[in-house]
């Protein structure tokens, strides 16, 4: 989990060299609890660089729901951002293939369209959550059972890597 962090991070101040750069991040828990945009402002400017950071992180939530809050809408109107980083529900892209492509997809392609309305220099980024230890029993159907860290992980890769 760390690894993947790391990289995830180490790629994205890699993109920002030296400049003020504006980001905006719309997820949940996972990128609140820890304060990540907090976090990653202070990597950068130990690096030197500046970063304006917003963001819209209330539990749980997932795109369909962000697509349609208003504070989600006026934050991604608010400014032109030079990233809008966009993080699903942590469980959301392990669901089975037709109900991503329902209840994911759609959601994720209206945030996308919304970011680029208001700025179509913004460069969206899908923030990949880490898979639970266990994987995921409690969404457990009987022919689709992600038991274990690596199968739900490799579930959660195949969808953000599309």
């Amino acid at each position: 989990m760390k690894k993947i962090f790391t990289l995830a991070l180490t790629c994205i101040s890699l993109l920002l060299q030296a400049q003020q750069t504006k980001i905006l991040w719309l997820g949940n828990s996972y990128t609140s609890v820890n304060n990540l945009p907090k976090m990653f402002h202070d990597l950068a400017l130990s690096g030197g660089d500046s970063i304006i950071y917003d963001s819209n992180t209330p539990g749980g939530y997932t795109f369909n729901q962000h697509s349609v809050n208003t504070t989600t809408i006026q934050k991604i109107y608010s400014q032109p951002w030079d990233y809008v980083v966009l993080q699903a529900q942590s469980q959301e892209p392990s669901f089975p293939p037709s109900q991503v492509q329902t209840e994911t997809f759609p959601y994720a392609r209206t945030l996308d369209s919304l970011i680029h309305d208001n700025d179509s220099c913004t460069k969206t980024v899908f923030y990949l959550t880490w898979g639970k230890k266990y994987g995921d029993l409690a969404n457990c159907a009987s022919s689709n059972c992600l038991k274990t860290h690596r199968l739900l992980l490799i579930i959660l890769l195949r969808y953000y890597l599309v």
